[in-house]
């Protein structure tokens, strides 16, 4: 009986090796400690491909709240420090002696309104002057 044999070099150490030609899956590695070997360095590759993606992402996030940190106004905004900033914000001076953004000012409007529309919808006395008196505060704080 004749069997052909067929040669085949190792991906892990170079090494050709020989094996039967017959029906079923041909060996890739020569031995099983090259076999491991070659597991133990996609293992490896893909942990440090991990690690790389982690770091990736820190850098990122670094970098991005550096980019926030020099977005903020100096730290004597809102003081009586000359300058344009003003407020907590370091938005411009406005007409009122605090700045606030806009969304800041839509939501103390919705505020002030939902206070005032509490203060004449209910039956209590104190509960309705004390809602009055927050919408008098947003009121003065916001320019409303």
């Amino acid at each position: 009986m004749d069997v052909r044999v067929i040669y085949r070099t190792c991906p892990t150490c170079g090494h050709r090796f020989g094996q039967p030609d017959d029906p079923g899956r041909k060996r890739r590695f020569c031995s099983d400690a090259c076999k491991q070997a070659a597991y133990r360095a996609r293992k490896r590759t893909r942990e440090q491909a991990r690690q790389r993606a982690q770091d990736d992402a820190r850098r990122r996030q670094r970098e991005e709240q550096a980019r926030a940190r020099s977005r903020r106004p100096p730290p004597h905004a809102g003081s009586s420090r000359h300058g344009p900033y003003c407020g907590t914000c370091g938005g411009h001076r406005g007409p009122h002696t605090t700045h606030h953004d806009q969304a800041a000012h839509d939501r103390a409007r919705r505020r002030y309104d939902g206070l005032h529309a509490k203060a004449d919808s209910t039956g209590f006395p104190e509960e309705a002057a004390a809602c009055r008196a927050k919408a008098e505060q947003l009121r003065a704080k916001y320019g409303l």
